[in-house]
């Protein structure tokens, strides 16, 4: 007989909620949605905490491989190590699905994990990793940037091979994109590298003068991507005429845009627009683009990626519903508008009959979320039990 669970909780549904719930899990499929007898309604969450049962979230875009690879400069650590030290933090964040972004910036990238050979090397061992034991689901998200000439045979292989499930094509040459304010790109290099300002002033001077890869190579690119069907998406659009371009492309996904107009406009042309969790959080945009706050209030934002810190993803959720934006609206941000533009609605994304179950018990406490269970596939991958501690006891 199939190993049975019972979830309860106010059940986030990709249209309403279920106050005083139960989501009934067997064979790792959601088989039933129901609410509590009326028996049992009345019972009295401890502290007044809030019960919540939301699906698995989706994280479309993040860097955080990168980081746990190599913390600092000179330290590097084995795949081996990174893979499975990540995927235990972003089940305790309660991301269930994580498509890694790593960026192929360059040959010579002075980051060792953006170079061409890296890149292409991680990609095989990640997938290798994922398939012997994971927590949660891992896909690849490779960031090709179109300056990077020598990229160009690796990108048609790997999407030739169906290696990855999202292509994304940056420009990040200064001037445009979210780099249009030079002084901006110069004051990040000189705080990142560590540079004088005469020093930033020649690396903005080399940037600005690197040759990019053709129109009509990135048109067949896009072309490979489409016919296997994998979604290819924009970075940082700032213009209405760099969505014409797009558009010719069969992009479905604008990653970033860097002003609202563009958002705005990319959303009413059908594209899936994703903006980062980061941003909502914080208030602002850290490149001092639009921000995200203000394109979800004009209806201009249909995913929120955690970009450079997954934690964010889920305070972003709690973050919009204490703003006044429905929980329905802001769950849908990080699971089932990612799962439409990934193409993996079928099964995941939301808490529906027949759907695959992962799912999040979470507890929120005074407006603090707090994650207490992590299901995957049904697996109950994590779980977290918080002491109580009387007054006068914190700290000794």
């Amino acid at each position: 007989m199939e190993h049975e669970h019972i979830i309860e909780g106010n059940i986030v549904t990709p249209t309403g909620i279920i106050e005083h719930g139960v989501v009934v899990v067997r064979g790792g499929k959601i088989v039933d949605i129901d609410q509590l007898p009326r028996s049992l309604k009345a019972r009295v969450v401890e502290d007044e905490a809030v019960e919540w049962v939301l699906p698995g979230m989706i994280d479309t875009h993040s860097d955080a491989i990168e980081t746990e690879m190599q913390p600092r400069p000179g330290s590097l650590f084995p795949i081996e190590v990174s893979f499975h030290e990540l995927e235990r933090k972003l089940a305790a964040q309660g991301i269930t699905t994580i498509y890694h972004a790593l960026s192929m910036h360059a040959d010579q990238s002075s980051s060792w994990a953006r170079r061409n050979d890296t890149v292409k090397r991680l990609i095989l061992d990640i997938r290798k990793l994922s398939r012997q034991h994971s927590l949660i689901r891992h896909r690849l998200h490779l960031r090709f940037e179109i300056t990077n000439l020598t990229a160009v045979p690796y990108v048609e292989e790997l999407l030739g091979s169906e290696s990855i499930e999202q292509v994304s094509f940056m420009d990040h040459s200064p001037g445009q994109g979210q780099f249009r304010s030079l002084e901006h790109q110069k004051k990040l290099i000189m705080s990142k590298l560590a540079l004088s300002e005469e020093q930033a002033d020649d690396v903005l001077a080399k940037r600005m003068g690197q040759p990019k890869v053709n129109i009509e190579e990135l048109a067949r690119l896009a072309a490979v991507a489409k016919n296997h069907g994998i979604p290819l998406a924009s970075h940082d659009d700032d213009s209405i005429e760099k969505l014409d371009l797009m558009r010719n492309w069969n992009v479905a996904i604008s990653e970033f845009p860097v002003e609202l107009g563009v958002a705005i406009e990319a959303k009413q042309r059908g594209l899936a627009v994703v903006m980062g969790a980061p941003n909502v959080v914080l208030g602002k945009s850290h490149s001092n683009n639009v921000s995200a706050l203000e394109a979800i209030s004009h209806g201009a934002v249909d995913i929120l990626c955690s970009d450079y810190y997954p934690p964010s993803m889920l305070q972003a959720v709690f973050c919009l519903y204490r703003s006044g934006i429905s929980m329905v609206d802001a769950v849908n941000l990080v699971s089932l508008n990612s799962a439409k533009a990934l193409r993996i609605n079928d099964s995941l994304g939301s808490i529906e009959i027949g759907k695959t179950a992962d799912l999040l018990k979470i507890r929120e406490y005074r407006q603090t979320p707090a994650i207490q269970e992590v299901y995957v596939e049904g697996n109950l991958v994590c779980q977290m039990s918080y002491r109580k501690l009387a007054m006068g006891t914190i700290g000794k």
